[in-house]
């Protein structure tokens, strides 16, 4: 950041960050988002459903994972639901707590 002094007043100028997402982006980021998490590849990785989010600036995404690859701690990864927030790449799959996915999924519409 830098400072800049002005007639006795500081002004302080920041450099600009990443650019927001647009809904042209939120599919691409969904999908590196969950290949992040597991060892598919893209076309493995299905998009469901990708909106604005109600609750949230930003994007959610819902979808399913095909195949049967492991993740990268060995766990079967094929047939997995997932969730993403964007911006934020928050990622969460079926392993991590079929709950937790159903409520998400349910509070966003997903199905």
């Amino acid at each position: 950041m830098k400072h800049l002094v002005m007639a006795g007043s500081i002004l302080l100028a920041a450099a600009p960050g990443e650019a927001i997402p647009t809904m042209a982006d939120v599919p691409e980021l969904a999908r590196a988002a969950v290949a992040r998490r597991m060892d598919v590849p893209a076309s493995a990785i299905h998009i469901l459903s990708a909106r604005p989010s109600e609750r949230m600036p930003g994007f959610v995404v819902c979808g399913r994972v095909d195949g049967s690859r492991s993740d990268t701690d060995g766990n079967i990864a094929g047939g997995q639901r997932f969730f993403v927030v964007i911006p934020g790449d928050f990622a969460i799959l079926d392993q991590d707590g079929k709950s937790l996915v159903d409520t998400y999924w349910s509070a966003n519409h997903c199905e």
